[in-house]
């Protein structure tokens, strides 16, 4: 085979890769996804979302931080966390719905209509209605094209233009794994390649939800079930601080 081909086959092999890989990487880019309620509206909309019974719920104001949380009396109690600008919310009445306000630094407030429901919590996410104007289309493009570029950069074994280095750093996660940082990617984003493996004697489900931190814009777990003794590559992309 010669070489010309085997550069052909590697090329389809990368689109291939993020054909696959980046649908998923997308789930929490914005976190519009699974891994969260997304609730989209103006202000003084009232919007619908669900909340835990037995566990608190995690609700943030996309690009902003939250300065009040409040309703009636006895229905829930509220945990801020400053620092992220966020709060943590649990319901304390036996209603099977009941209302609150969420303010961001703003002065925007929304009204969320919250059903209780027994199982476990997602995130709520409140994100002011899109501009829907062709610059702001333009924008969405560019960006998701700039983190296809992160990712590919990421799993690519030869120099691209990209200012990427490998590391062999072991972060420490959860005591049933090992999660070693492999590969990293400098720029207005920055990406980070992870070997992630299971040193248990039971299967693991990885949940991207225990993966995010502040300033991530996408996370990619190339096998989300491992086995035990099995690994996977995960991909985080993330807003660079430097």
């Amino acid at each position: 085979m010669t070489s010309h081909s085997t550069q052909a086959i590697r090329r389809m092999q990368r689109r291939a890769f993020a054909a696959k890989l980046l649908p998923a990487l997308f789930l929490l880019l914005g976190l519009d996804a699974g891994a969260a309620q997304v609730l989209s509206g103006r202000p003084d909309e009232t919007l619908s979302a669900s909340v835990s019974r037995a566990e608190p719920t995690l609700i943030r104001v996309d690009g902003q931080r939250i300065r009040r949380v409040f309703g009636a009396e006895g229905d829930f109690t509220v945990t801020p966390d400053k620092e992220a600008g966020t709060a943590y919310l649990k319901p304390m009445t036996d209603k099977q719905a009941f209302s609150v306000f969420v303010s961001d630094e703003t002065g925007r407030t929304w009204k969320l209509l919250l059903s209780v429901v027994d199982g476990p919590s997602d995130s709520i996410v409140i994100k002011g209605k899109r501009e829907t104007s062709g610059n702001a289309t333009g924008r969405d493009v560019a960006r998701n094209q700039a983190i296809k570029r992160v990712v590919l950069a990421l799993d690519s074994e030869t120099e691209g233009d990209l200012d990427a280095r490998r590391a062999n750093e072991i972060v420490p996660l959860w005591k049933e794994a090992m999660f070693v940082l492999v590969k990293v990617v400098e720029g207005p984003l920055k990406g980070e390649k992870y070997l992630l493996t299971n040193t248990s004697d039971k299967p693991m489900v990885i949940d991207e939800r225990e993966l995010y931190r502040r300033g991530v814009v996408a996370i990619a777990i190339e096998k989300p079930e491992l086995k035990p003794a099995e690994t996977t590559a995960v991909y985080v992309v993330s807003e660079n601080a430097e």
